[in-house]
């Protein structure tokens, strides 16, 4: 008995040493996760000041940067759809234009086939069908079917649409020994589809610039002698000439994509033109010098020169529709004359004449660069 409560003893004061070592170390590491933190350095460092009021801030700032994060992407895939969604639309517009005409090839094709079944009945509507077959009939007996082809106008054929297109711009002349720039350059077109990507068109235009002729000391111009410093210093700043040109020109086009909104396009045409160049100064000035035994008169003052030429043309643009009647035309164009003067006139002799015939004749052959913009009006 007293070996057991020995044991008892034993066995009770162990216990009762395990929990008081327990109970100290759950209060050392309590005391070590509440210390106050330490910094790198090995520094007790404070704890940032705070409050309920704060954390609402710095979780309300959070939110509306998060926000603006996702309003961002939201933005661009608004973009994104608004393209998608007017390429889907000039699509359908053109997968509805297909539609109508086949629908209406489909619809004729039937109705003729009607026509021809009931030939004999009078029905107004079957003429165009039947006219020529009944014809055929009653001249021949055994006269096959005369084909007669539909007098109404389908979508997209010549005369359907007709397009008015006044437009004005700048022009660039170059040339080996000019480099110019149009005053005016405007005129308007009218123009009809043949087909859905082709038409054809006829334009009249105008072109106006004004230049400097510096070549005003003749001195020894022909031959060493002939002195016409008088002139030279009338005319000290140079002579101002003035160029205009006339033109008719006939086109077509062919057109890139077909969509009810922009129809790009590529062209070329040839045109018919009548300029005019002449000094703006026509005060006439006279002198006479002699050569040898010969008395010569060179006169100044009413030089001019009126002549026409052909020009051939490449263009490319854009139609740009606004509503079914109202949009506008881009276009780029270049322009070079074919062959020389198809007929010219002069109204004197002289010096002066012949530098304008010269420049005439340069701005026939030059390179021409055309930038125009204009309105497109469709019936």
């Amino acid at each position: 008995m007293k070996t057991n409560n020995s044991k008892l003893r034993n066995v009770l004061l162990a216990l009762a040493t395990a929990a008081c070592t327990l109970t100290g170390a759950m209060a050392n590491e309590d005391s070590i996760l509440n210390s106050d933190p330490i910094d790198i350095n090995g520094y007790i460092k404070e704890a940032p000041a705070t409050d309920h009021e704060l954390e609402t801030v710095k979780n309300e700032l959070r939110k509306q940067k998060q926000a603006i994060q996702v309003n961002k992407q939201k933005g661009k895939k608004y973009k994104e759809l608004s393209r998608t969604t007017e390429k889907l639309a000039d699509v359908t517009e053109e997968m509805i234009d297909e539609r109508k005409e086949s629908q209406y090839t489909i619809d004729r094709f039937n109705k003729k086939i009607d026509c021809l079944m009931k030939e004999s009945e009078a029905d107004p509507d079957c003429d165009e069908f039947v006219r020529g077959r009944r014809s055929d009939k009653v001249s021949t007996g055994q006269a096959a079917p005369q084909k007669v082809e539909a007098s109404v106008s389908t979508p997209g054929r010549m005369g359907d649409v007709i397009k008015v297109l006044p437009y004005s711009g700048m022009t660039a002349i170059s040339s080996e020994n000019e480099s110019l720039e149009a005053n005016i350059d405007a005129g308007i077109r009218v123009e009809s589809d043949i087909t859905e990507r082709f038409s054809v068109g006829l334009g009249f235009g105008y072109r106006s610039l004004k230049t400097t002729d510096f070549a005003n000391a003749y001195k020894g111009y022909y031959q060493s002698g002939y002195n016409y410093d008088d002139y030279s210093s009338a005319y000290a700043g140079g002579r101002e000439v003035e160029y205009s040109n006339l033109g008719f020109e006939l086109y077509s086009k062919f057109f890139v994509t077909k969509t009810n909104r922009f129809r790009p396009y590529m062209g070329a045409g040839l045109s018919y033109n009548r300029s005019s160049m002449n000094y703006m100064d026509n005060t006439n000035h006279s002198y006479t010098y002699q050569n040898g035994q010969q008395q010569n008169v060179a006169r100044f003052g009413d030089e001019e020169v009126i002549s026409s030429h052909i020009k051939a043309q490449l263009v490319g643009g854009s139609e740009v529709v606004f509503t079914k009647n109202i949009g506008m035309n881009l276009e780029l164009q270049y322009s070079r004359g074919l062959g020389g003067n198809l007929s010219s006139e002069s109204a004197t002799s002289g010096p002066d004449q012949q530098r304008l015939e010269e420049l005439n004749n340069e701005l026939i052959s030059a390179n021409m660069f055309s930038v125009f913009a204009g309105m497109l009006i469709q019936f």
